[in-house]
């Protein structure tokens, strides 16, 4: 795993911690996994049901309902644990409802997730310019 790999994973791991998504729910792992295919392909934000939910679903090998139905579970477990009022706050993000739909949480965590890793870089090159210089 490179280290931008660990920090994209990590930061997901918490921002659905934020979410109050616990693992054991199987929406959790799609909406990671998910979330991390369109950080790396962006096209994919435009077409989430039909070529994301195909990914994933011969990735975890189940229908792409299954995977729409535990992702929007999730969502709700998030939604009574008024774990997307603390991701707005946290994140500085906001939805464009109470309820957000799967496709929406995918796509502002991925572009939440999108800021962080430009910051990171950009932290990395600093400390790194820095080093030299002295």
């Amino acid at each position: 795993m490179t280290e931008t790999e660990y920090f994209l994973n990590k930061q997901i791991t918490i921002y659905l911690m934020v979410l109050k998504i616990s693992p054991n729910l199987k929406g959790y792992s799609y909406l990671k996994s998910g979330t991390l295919k369109i950080i790396d392909d962006l096209t994919k934000k435009r077409n989430v049901n039909n070529r994301l939910y195909c990914e994933l679903s011969q990735e975890y090998n189940v229908e792409k309902e299954l995977i729409d139905r535990a992702m929007r579970h999730a969502i709700e477990v998030s939604v009574k644990r008024d774990g997307i009022e603390d991701f707005e706050k946290y994140s500085h993000f906001e939805f464009s409802s109470p309820k957000p739909t799967p496709r929406e949480v995918l796509c502002v965590m991925a572009e939440r997730l999108r800021m962080d890793l430009n910051n990171y870089n950009a932290s990395k090159q600093q400390s790194s310019h820095n080093q030299t210089n002295t």
